[in-house]
């Protein structure tokens, strides 16, 4: 009944009220083979529309930032099963690179994040809060060298910024100045 409660107070101003933030991929080729691939996403909205887009914000908000840690657990598996599916890095000409090593936030940092959105709705109903990003994690192997890349991601994730790049690397030895450091 409480959580129920606290979706019709916040029924009313969750549209208004929760922002979508930047969702972003970044990706850094490590070597020839291997990308790093870090995902910052407003990561209630992305569940929301993962698990119950048919539900309003609000009362999606409400149930799963009360449910009982085993509960959030399942359907936060459920989400990383269905989101992973539908992430794709294809390699020219034709081929795919494997997605492996998992990190998703856990079940406590995720519940933190839906509660803390509820308390911001509840304390300035008419403004606009800010949800930090959570951050996912992966690597992209091939077994060819990768030049080039293109990815799909799942439409929960909804628009997403792409940052991607080569590091330089530069040994600095002990007590020695290190040679000029180009951006």
């Amino acid at each position: 009944m409480k959580r129920f409660l606290i979706a019709a107070l916040l029924f009313a101003s969750a549209g208004a009220g929760h922002e979508l933030q930047d969702n972003r991929a970044t990706l850094v080729l490590r070597d020839k083979t291997h990308i790093s691939v870090t995902f910052y996403l407003a990561y209630s909205a992305v569940l929301h529309q993962t698990l119950a887009p048919q539900r309003p914000l609000a009362e999606f908000l409400a149930v799963y930032s009360s449910m009982r840690p085993d509960d959030l657990n399942r359907e936060l598996m459920k989400a990383q099963d269905k989101l992973r599916a539908g992430i794709k890095i294809y390699l020219p000409p034709g081929g795919e690179a494997a997605i492996s090593n998992w990190i998703w936030p856990d079940a406590k940092q995720v519940q933190a994040t839906l509660q803390k959105c509820i308390m911001q709705a509840l304390t300035d109903p008419a403004g606009h809060f800010h949800e930090d990003p959570l951050e996912i994690h992966a690597d992209a192997v091939s077994t060819g060298e990768i030049v080039s890349v293109k990815v799909l991601f799942p439409a929960e994730f909804q628009k997403v910024l792409v940052v991607a790049y080569k590091p330089n690397q530069t040994w600095v030895e002990p007590k020695t100045v290190s040679s000029v450091i180009k951006f």
